[in-house]
């Protein structure tokens, strides 16, 4: 969601302002090694949605153990075997607050180490 706050004349602006805009609006707060934000703590970046950004073999490598992971989890809820196990493991955990996040992380667990 877009947010503006009007100080003389902006002082910031975030977000995207219109649904097909090309101009995506940051505010850093936190720390960052990008040079222009540091610079700038309103940084504007534009992308053209018609370029195709190539991904490097490890952001591949990283989508196609997402997408497994992602369907691993999927099947092993649907799974008998193991859902009386994960249910339980999800009541006595805190960290996850669903029972879907809980069940991808075991699986992730499981598949990276």
């Amino acid at each position: 969601m877009a947010k503006v706050t009007f100080i003389d004349p902006i002082d910031t602006l975030s977000g995207k302002i219109t649904r097909r805009h090309r101009t995506t609006y940051y505010v850093r707060s936190a720390r960052t090694s990008n040079q222009d934000m540091i610079d700038n703590p309103c940084y504007t970046s534009a992308r053209d949605p018609r370029k195709k950004i190539r991904l490097t073999a490890g952001q591949r490598a990283w989508n196609q153990a997402f997408k497994d992971i992602c369907a691993a989890t999927r099947d092993r809820m649907m799974d008998p075997n193991y859902l009386p196990t994960d249910q339980v493991g999800f009541i006595r955990q805190t960290k996850y607050k669903t029972f879907y996040q809980y069940v991808w992380n075991v699986v992730r667990q499981e598949r990276v180490g």
